[in-house]
């Protein structure tokens, strides 16, 4: 029993004297540094101390980042909503008379991005919707107003190229264009217009349909002067198409110039607000919304 007493007075010694070895100051005066406790710091931590990017370098990686990897494709999912205006002076390019248009349009989208460039596919309703309102060539005599409305809608198939500089990893400021051509549907009526009673003459905005026979397809016995007969724009006359020879197009492209900010608060959402103009159409504000799927 005594035996076995030194011998573990013996061993409690030699610990005690191996712990003092490691906590003194090594040869320089430098104390050694105290063990990591468990597997060192956490990684949460680390992640915190890379301002929410990517933190591959450290080993950890947070799923919710939005810093995007050099050289790495990322692609999203969503939807689009565009308001355009047609502004009246882009039909007074055409004729006078007219008015400013409000066209919504939206529909799905897909984005791929990568090193700060997207490429962004997409299919867009929109509609043209325009209440009757005065239009004439303007070649033609104050005696050619007819009053025009239209209910034409289009399907634009479109792609935007957008370049990208990040001001953080969740905003950044984007510019590029976009071009697409939309299949176009619905119709464009037609009438003959004239000053009716109470109407100004020099305003065409006061101007009504002309009064039709029973046939539909022309003016009243005893119509207004200005209801001529040169053509059969009266009562429900429809607009044919370019290809039953008349002036309603069947395909009306898309040529744009744009810029916006895209925002990406987390790895699975993306958004953009874009401002631009449409060469042939006029100015329009737009909002994304998509889902990451990498």
């Amino acid at each position: 029993m005594k035996i076995l007493t030194i011998l573990m007075t013996l061993a409690a010694g030699s610990l005690l004297a191996v712990n003092a070895v490691a906590q003194a100051p090594a040869a320089g005066g430098t104390p050694a540094s105290p063990p990591a406790a468990g597997s060192g710091t956490s990684n949460e931590a680390k992640i915190a101390g890379v301002a929410g990017k990517d933190v591959s370098a450290t080993g950890f990686e947070d799923p919710n980042s939005p810093f995007e990897k050099a050289d790495t494709t990322y692609r999203f999912i969503g939807a689009r909503f565009r308001y355009v205006i047609v502004p009246k002076f882009y039909m007074g390019i055409f004729g006078d008379g007219g008015t400013t248009v409000g066209v919504p349009a939206f529909g799905p989208e897909f984005t791929i991005r990568k090193n700060g460039f997207e490429y962004v596919m997409s299919a867009m309703y929109a509609s043209y919707s325009i209440d009757p309102t005065p239009f004439k060539a303007k070649t033609d005599p104050s005696q050619a107003w007819e009053i025009v409305d239209t209910n034409i809608k289009s399907i634009y198939f479109m792609s935007d190229f957008l370049w990208s500089s990040e001001m953080s990893p969740k905003f950044s400021f984007i510019y590029g264009g976009g071009f697409g051509l939309a299949a176009v549907f619905g119709d464009i009526h037609r009438q003959q217009a004239y000053p009716g009673t109470g109407a100004d003459v020099n305003d065409p905005y006061s101007y009504g349909p002309c009064p039709t026979n029973a046939a539909g397809n022309g003016p009243a016995m005893g119509a207004h002067m200005f209801c001529g007969t040169d053509n059969n724009h009266y009562g429900g006359y429809t607009e044919p198409s370019w290809a039953n020879g008349g002036s309603k197009p069947i395909l009306f492209p898309w040529l744009s110039v744009q810029t916006g900010f895209r925002f990406k608060p987390v790895k699975q959402f993306m958004g953009r607000v874009d401002i631009g103009w449409n060469i042939l159409n006029g100015p329009f504000f737009g909002l994304a919304l998509n889902y990451g799927l990498l």
